[in-house]
């Protein structure tokens, strides 16, 4: 780190300041490249063919991943690396797109922490997660469905000597959209991320988004995160930063009580947080506008064993880390039984959000007082004296002024050079409140003694606090109508993607009060999801009994009239709708596509600068007009719109899908157009996990406005990214041609899911005899909550299917249902008695069935198969135990290293009760000795706290590290390395 300069102004930081034209050389440019790594990995597996529809509806139609490496190995990763002369950052496009870490060349300091190795564990929501670095949540709780997998990317130098890495990916279930831009500018030591996310449906969302960064854990990390209290996922308030025990929560060490912590802080009006290491004299930190992202939250495992064993369990080297979160909301809200105002958010149809983050390093400030996205100051008051450290991200020349109790006192010129700390020193009036100003920085520190939360936060107006409340009176819930607290409920129940509960909540609701508007538009709402336009529509109609102009109710009756081509009463809907702000722009994208549908290009134009003048982010508009100018022949407004849409949103498919169907339609060869460039750079675009996904929704956004044909020349990529049979029926469908349907179906790991499939596939199970076509529509079906349609569709099929999954998948709908599902759950397994999977599914029905000895068996026969799966290893000590078998069941446990999964928490259980069941049996033989030996056992284990999972179900000494700042070398620093 450079020394600390105290105010003194240096004539070559000056020249550069001022970009005198003597001086001036060459524009700084930053550097961009991608390379392929090596680096250790412990690799995820197996993925889950069996619908994810059994276990947690809200993440269809992702599947799964169940197998988790204990040992690592070389593996070949895709890394672009930005840097300019003062920062390197480093992103990984194929594991999410997450930034991997960012460093100070200088220094080596990390203020983005890199994990060195990719350690996947079953953490997130679909299973494999890895710690450490910048990632982008997206969906409707926790790590993104796309945290662990390739996502679309592109890398671009940009005309200001920036760089930049755009990722981005689809919410599949919301059909929501996501990009990121992380930016780095030439002359800067901080990066920017630059985020658009939008929801094209006509219909309201769940809208959850918490940007996660990772950095070390120390005992000597101070978190700067100014506030005056701290809500849990429950929205619950408690005191920050000085708790009920009196403990300042903000140092690190500090925090060694209880379990994991989740600190999303609270009551300040301001644009910035960070945290600081004390003996090292550097940290890190966040800056947003406020309204954009109030959310900040910090994440601390728990300083104890239930912590320290997630420090081996992630990492091989690098140590436990903290995160810093910067979310949309102010909390990742999970529903508790505490009543406060803390609810979910919802993503309004049509509507898209975009915002800016800067992240950024701190050297040799001592803290952090304000920050800005040019730089970051931290100012300390001792007595009479005060202490300004002003810390620029770029070279920059300011001048720094202080007020004392009101009078200004000082205003001193200065020269910053980037992470060039610059430390003051003025005399104020003891006791009276002071603030300093740098303003070229957009830098301000006030007192604030009062609340230690809120020193140095000038806040507005040199108001530093918000007055939200974050409690509910104790009598308002109950004083609520019966009906009103149903509606709610229900509401947050389906923006969490729990449909079915809130479409239960909502006819209760109904059937109390069955004119109650809120709950007539929440049936109708989840109707039109299920495509259950008819029932919608009943309950629409009838809110419009009640108000024949309410908008809300109009726009969703336009768009169930129009599922149902009932077209004027669309029209007429929308039309109503769009005279409402909050359904303006919506409504006009919707009278915009239904011109274009009948072929009125000029009607279509003018509902979408209509909805451009109220939304001028609206991607589908813009659609709409360059469709509309591709079909008259304009290939200038053409071209404008698209480089617009790409200017907007530089992943999108649309735009290059809207060039390769021009070049389709310009008169050359369609074999030849098909395979043409146009084509290549589309298909070629789509890097995700899902392109096949990504081709599709194209196909049915062209289908839906009334263009079959272009939806189907799209459709005839679909081998180009995957190919399956949805893309295949899809395309048979559009040309009516069932032929196209002879060659059968593979369902593996087809998992259709969208509204416009259903007559799709309807069509397909009518046209051909094959049985995955009834299998599709079945899930198709289930996924849109009309289970007992699917469980009706998956009787039908009887023993056709040579499949395993599809009895798997019968299997737990028919146990949703009522039913029995052990006879598909044991046809699944003798159709594939070699797949893991299917195996540990019928374990487990036939061990809550009670047939132990069954399960024993299967289970037996499983750990022959399968000797490294440490789920089948406790499933099967499970039935040992149950058969009294304790000496057997902790010879496996002994060998047994169980990692983090959705049975690894019965690990400390079972070890437990196979030792006292072991001390019982040999205080029957008559030996107290080994029976107490067998009690220590269990008793050592009970005592370990159960919110971490095992290392080993024995632990042993050295079995778990001593926490950061206890023992093993700290590693924080990576001089100049790549």
């Amino acid at each position: 780190m450079k020394g600390l300069r105290h105010g003194l102004l240096n004539a070559a930081v000056i020249c550069a300041a001022l970009a005198v034209a003597s001086c001036a050389g060459p524009e700084p440019r930053a550097r961009i490249s991608e390379e392929v790594r090596v680096i250790d990995t412990y690799p995820f597996s197996d993925p889950n063919p069996v619908p994810v529809l059994a276990t947690d509806r809200r993440l269809y139609p992702y599947h799964t991943f169940e197998g988790y490496a204990a040992t690592s190995e070389p593996r070949e990763w895709k890394v672009v690396t930005m840097e300019n002369d003062l920062i390197e950052v480093f992103v990984l496009p194929e594991m999410g797109g997450k930034v991997w870490g960012a460093v100070v060349k200088e220094t080596g300091h990390e203020f983005i922490y890199r994990n060195e190795v990719m350690k996947f564990r079953e953490i997130a929501l679909r299973g494999p997660w890895t710690s450490g670095g910048l990632e982008f949540n997206f969906g409707v709780i926790g790590h993104t469905p796309a945290t662990a997998t390739p996502v679309d990317y592109l890398v671009r130098e940009n005309a200001d000597g920036s760089v930049s890495t755009i990722v981005g990916a689809t919410d599949l279930p919301a059909r929501t959209p996501w990009r990121v831009e992380i930016r780095l500018p030439p002359d800067r030591a901080a990066f920017e991320t630059r985020v658009l996310w939008y929801n094209p449906t006509p219909l309201e969302q769940p809208y959850y988004n918490w940007m996660t960064a990772a950095a070390f854990a120390q005992d000597d990390l101070e978190l700067f995160v100014p506030g005056n209290a701290f809500l849990e996922h429950s929205g619950q308030e408690r005191p920050w930063p000085v708790d009920d025990e009196g403990r300042f929560l903000p140092l690190y060490r500090n925090n060694a009580f209880g379990g994991h912590k989740s600190y999303h802080v609270v009551g300040a009006f301001n644009d910035f947080f960070g945290g600081y290491y004390h003996d090292e004299d550097y940290g890190w930190g966040h800056w947003a506008p406020h309204e954009e992202m109030p959310g900040r939250k910090m994440w601390l495992w728990a300083l104890s064993r239930a912590g320290g064993i997630w420090e081996d369990l992630l990492t091989d080297t690098d140590g436990q880390y903290v995160e810093f979160q910067a979310g949309r909301l102010h909390v990742q809200y999970s529903p508790g039984t505490h009543r406060n105002p803390i609810s979910q958010g919802g993503f309004d149809p049509l509507s898209a959000s975009r915002w800016t983050e800067w992240w950024f390093p701190l050297e040799g400030t001592g803290g952090l007082t304000d920050a800005s996205p040019h730089g970051a100051m931290h100012v300390e008051q001792e007595d009479g004296r005060l202490r300004v450290v002003v810390h620029a991200f770029g070279t920059a020349a300011d001048t720094v002024k202080v007020w004392s109790g009101g009078e200004q006192i000082a205003a001193r010129a200065v020269a910053l050079a980037p992470l060039d700390p610059v430390a003051f020193e003025f005399d104020v009036a003891p006791g009276s409140p002071w603030r300093v100003a740098l303003p070229g920085l957009g830098l301000e520190g006030c007192s604030n003694t009062e609340e230690p939360g809120l020193v140095g936060v000038c806040g507005f107006g040199g108001d530093p606090s918000v007055s939200r409340p974050f409690g509910t009176n104790a009598e308002a819930w109950e004083a609520l109508p019966e009906t009103d607290r149903l509606v709610f409920e229900a509401r947050e129940l389906a923006r969490g993607r729990r449909y079915a509960e809130a479409r239960s909540l909502y006819e209760r609701a109904v059937a109390a009060e069955p004119w109650n508007r809120e709950a007539l538009l929440g049936l109708a709402s989840l109707a039109l999801r299920a495509a259950r336009y008819e029932e919608g529509l009943t309950h629409a109609r009838r809110a419009l009994q009640l108000d024949t102009y309410d908008p809300e109710a109009n726009f969703l009756a336009g768009n169930l009239y129009l599922a149902l081509g009932r077209r004027a009463d669309a029209l007429d809907s929308f039309g109503w709708a769009s005279r409402s702000t909050a359904f303006r722009a919506a409504a006009r994208v919707r009278l915009a596509e239904l011109a274009l549908e009948v072929g009125d290009m000029a009607e279509a134009r003018r509902h979408a600068v209509l909805a451009l003048d109220h939304d001028r982010v609206s991607i589908p508009a813009r659609e709409v007009l360059a469709i509309a100018a591709r079909l008259e022949g304009d290939e200038t407004g053409a071209a404008r719109v698209q480089e617009e849409l790409l200017e907007l949103d530089p992943l999108n498919h649309f735009a290059l899908a809207e060039r390769y169907l021009a070049a389709r339609g310009a008169g050359s060869d369609a074999a030849e157009a098909a395979g043409g460039p146009e084509a290549a750079r589309l298909t070629a675009s789509m890097r995700s996990e899902y392109p096949d996904q990504t081709l599709l929704e194209l196909a049915a956004g062209y289908a839906n406005r009334g263009l079959p044909g272009d939806a189907a020349h799209l459709l005839e990529l679909a081998d180009e990214v995957g190919g399956g049979p949805i893309p295949m029926a899809w395309l048979a469908y559009l040309r009516g041609d069932a032929e196209g349907l002879s060659a059968g179906a593979d369902p593996d790991f087809a998992f259709p899911y969208r509204p416009e499939t259903l007559p799709v596939l309807r069509w397909a199970a009518a046209e051909d005899p094959h049985w995955a076509w009834r299998y599709l529509l079945g899930l198709n079906l289930w996924a849109l909550g009309r289970d007992a349609e699917a469980a009706d569709l998956f009787a039908s099929l009887g023993d056709e299917p040579d499949y395993g999954p599809a009895y798997a998948a019968r299997a737990h709908l028919t146990e949703t249902m009522g039913g029995d599902p052990g006879p598909d759950f044991r046809r699944a397994f003798e159709i594939d008695p070699d797949h893991r999977l299917l195996r540990v599914s019928l374990v487990r029905h036939l061990q809550e069935a009670g047939r132990w000895a069954e399960a024993l068996e299967v289970s037996g026969q499983g750990r022959e198969l399968f000797p490294d799966d440490f789920n089948l290893d406790l499933l099967h000590v499970r039935g040992l135990l149950q058969a009294g078998d304790h000496a057997q069941a902790i010879r496996i446990l002994a060998n047994t290293h169980v990692l983090p999964s959705e049975n690894s928490g019965e690990a400390h259980r079972l070890y437990e009760f196979a030792h006292v069941g072991a001390a019982l049996d040999e205080l029957e033989a008559g030996d107290r000795e080994a029976a107490r030996g067998h009690l220590e056992e269990a008793s050592a284990v009970a005592g370990i706290t159960r919110s971490g999972p095992p290392l080993q179900p024995r632990p042993t000494a050295g079995t778990v590290p001593a926490r950061r700042g206890g023992g093993r070398p700290r590693r924080r620093a990576r001089h100049r390395r790549g």
